[in-house]
């Protein structure tokens, strides 16, 4: 079977629905968690007397006559994994969809998946679909039992399953779910069992079930050739909010039971707006060559499922991601930053869904500094930036504690301490990164949809960080930025390069609220700014990776992007093609190494390099080695945004919603 991707999406809506399949036969193995815990999940087939497992691994079950059902197929969509299987000639189409469309929020936060299938061959089969108990929990967590039972609708029926005593929001790390919330299987009949009712559905066909074992699964069934089954997750509470505890969009003023009702009566209508969007897709990504498309569909539900969409008190879109696979941050800027193409390109309110959060962490009295915040909290909870946050046991900071990493994570109400309180480390934040990213996230969805009164609203506040871009931005001190991975760097040219940008930016977002003489004064800048990069790097074949370095270094100057983008004009193409040219020279098997310190790479990174060149084929040449990435790499894990060039190996990072900066080539006509 050829491999598309290092791990497939199989149901996904957020970080604690998230549910993939690590290998390239779907009944080969288990599905498993975001990150890698199995969350045992099997689909079956009985058909002319015999029952097939297509879904979860088969070896499971043999003991019980179950056969293997023989993959045809595997194919991915924008928003579905599609599978084929023969079962001694009969077929069976399956399609795990995860509704997540950009256009529609109610939809998209609608916490209801579907795996569809037809039956052909025969018209005398049943399918049917069993979720463990251990969806509904993390391993880590000691009390296990749990509670379940059907309900019954209309048409259908929903099984659900869910610890006995639930801990809401009680999970603040990284690698890790929720202990907390019901999973729901929906279908024409459906059943909650154990393990020994299972085996006895599966060998014998009884369908009478005791549950009594320890072991429980909740399942469904169907006996029609063509039709679906619902699959949900009710969280309850999704998210600590600034001390308000908040549930998803959809769930707001709604219940589960409507999500499955009508998630299930509009399944067809959802669908085909899905398909049509994928059609799209495909013929906008064949401009950018054959292998964007795989490289998009690996990108697009990981990156919006990597968010959690809930309303502030003014009923307005909070887009909060996690940092998944690198601390558990929530609503980190550098994360929303290199996602924002997805949805800049589809829905500007997102984007601002994920600055709203920052914007009001930003005005709180604890939060002192004149630039940026990195974040608001580790997800699920906002209670204020984490990172950085000032550790030393003293008399007055006790002890926050730290992970295996030395991160802090807490629940903790940090946006409560006053103004007093020194709650931060100066050395842990990123001043001159955030201060930029968040200025030109708003002048990106300015041109967009044409919105001045969303940065009008925050002028105050982008006007403290453009003025310490100015201070500071040309010739970075020793800090910290979003690539610190080989270590930190005192005059970072690619960080300079996004101050000035920010700048650029500031400049135009003045311009459009009437403001002509910081428009001026900004504008002015930046170009000086620019020169001085500019004049720089032609003294030598590239732009080093410092200035105090010379070609010997290099680095991907990604920040260039938004000069492109937001077409500012602060730079030169032909400034843009000389590094591009350098990046090409460079390439290894999967692609340009971040700077010329190590061989790892960066793949949102990657492609916003490649934005940079006119030239078509240079282009393609950087999504053909992330596509190889893509379906060579050693690693079974959801698309990792830091990897090696050389072997493939990735670095940690999983799940991402970086991803999203993958749609960087969308916005090259943008205006």
């Amino acid at each position: 079977m050829d491999r598309k991707l290092p791990m497939y999406p199989i149901f996904i809506k957020d970080p604690n629905f998230s549910l993939w399949s690590a290998s390239d036969c779907l009944n080969e193995s288990n599905l498993k968690s975001w990150y890698g815990e199995t969350k045992t999940t099997y689909g079956f087939l009985k058909v002319n007397g015999e029952t097939y497992c297509f879904l979860g691994n088969a070896q499971d079950f043999c003991s019980c006559g179950v056969k293997k059902a023989k993959q045809l197929s595997v194919d991915v969509t924008a928003y579905s994994t599609d599978y084929a299987f023969d079962c001694d000639g009969v077929t069976l189409k399956v399609r795990f969809i995860s509704p997540l469309p950009l256009d529609d929020l109610d939809v998209l936060s609608m916490p209801v998946c579907y795996m569809e299938y037809e039956i052909n061959g025969t018209e005398q089969a049943e399918i049917s679909v069993f979720l463990n108990r251990n969806n509904a929990y993390n391993e880590k967590n000691q009390a296990k039992e749990v509670r379940g039972g059907v309900v019954p609708f209309e048409d259908c029926e929903a099984a659900f399953i869910g610890l006995k005593r639930q801990l809401p929001l009680s999970n603040h790390e990284d690698c890790i779910g929720a202990d907390w919330g019901y999973f729901y299987v929906g279908g024409k009949q459906a059943c909650f069992l154990d393990d020994k009712d299972l085996k006895a559905y599966l060998s014998k066909d009884e369908k009478e079930f005791s549950y009594e074992g320890a072991e429980r699964f909740i399942g469904a069934w169907d006996r029609a050739s063509v039709g679906s089954f619902a699959i949900a997750y009710d969280e309850g509470i999704s998210i600590d909010y600034f001390g308000e505890y908040k549930k998803g969009w959809y769930l707001e003023n709604r219940t589960i039971f409507d999500a499955l009702c009508e998630g299930i009566a509009n399944r067809r209508k959802i669908v085909a707006k899905l398909d049509a969007f994928d059609k799209e897709l495909k013929e906008k990504a064949a401009h950018y060559g054959e292998h964007y498309y795989n490289v998009l569909t690996a990108s697009l539900r990981q990156s919006i499922g990597g968010h959690k969409l809930i309303k502030d008190k003014d009923g307005k879109p909070l887009f909060l991601s996690k940092e998944n696979g690198s601390n558990g941050c929530i609503a980190t800027v550098d994360v929303s930053y290199p996602s924002m193409p997805l949805f800049l390109f589809y829905n500007t309110e997102l984007v601002k869904g994920m600055l709203r959060p920052i914007l009001t962490f930003a005005r709180m009295p604890v939060w002192s500094y004149d630039f940026a915040p990195h974040d608001v909290g580790t997800y699920p909870a906002c209670c204020g930036q984490v990172y950085g946050l000032n550790t030393e046991k003293t008399h007055y900071h006790g002890d926050f504690g730290k992970d295996t990493n030395g991160l802090v994570q807490t629940h903790f109400p940090i946006y409560l301490f006053p103004a007093a309180f020194d709650a931060y480390s100066y050395e842990m934040q990123m001043p001159v990164e955030e201060c930029a990213d968040m200025i030109i996230m708003f002048c990106a969805c300015f041109q967009r949809d044409g919105d001045i009164r969303f940065f009008a609203d925050s002028k105050d506040l982008c006007e403290k960080w453009v003025t310490y871009l100015v201070e500071y931005g040309l010739k970075p001190e020793n800090q910290l930025c979003t690539d610190d991975f080989a270590g930190h760097l005192a005059n970072n040219i690619n960080l300079a390069i996004k101050a000035t940008v920010g700048i650029g930016a500031y400049a135009e977002l003045a311009k459009a609220v009437g403001d002509t003489e910081n428009y001026q004064k900004y504008r002015a800048i930046a170009e000086q700014y620019a020169s001085e990069i500019e004049t720089f790097g032609k003294q030598y074949a590239h732009i080093p990776l410092t200035w105090d370095s010379d070609d010997s270094t290099f680095s991907l100057k990604y920040n260039f992007a938004f000069d492109k983008v937001l077409k500012l004009g602060l730079f030169s193409q032909d400034t843009f093609e000389r590094e591009v040219d350098c990046y090409i020279a460079r390439m290894n098997e999967y692609g340009t190494p971040l700077d010329s310190r190590k061989d790892y790479t960066k793949s949102d990174w990657l492609l916003w390099a490649a934005a940079l060149t006119d030239c078509e084929e240079k282009r393609r040449l950087f999504v053909e080695k992330l596509d190889n990435f893509l379906k060579n790499s050693p690693d079974r894990v959801p698309f990792s945004d830091w990897f090696e060039t050389v072997g493939g190996e990735y670095h940690y990072f999983r799940a991402r919603t970086t991803q999203g900066g993958c749609f960087i080539f969308f916005l090259l006509s943008f205006s």
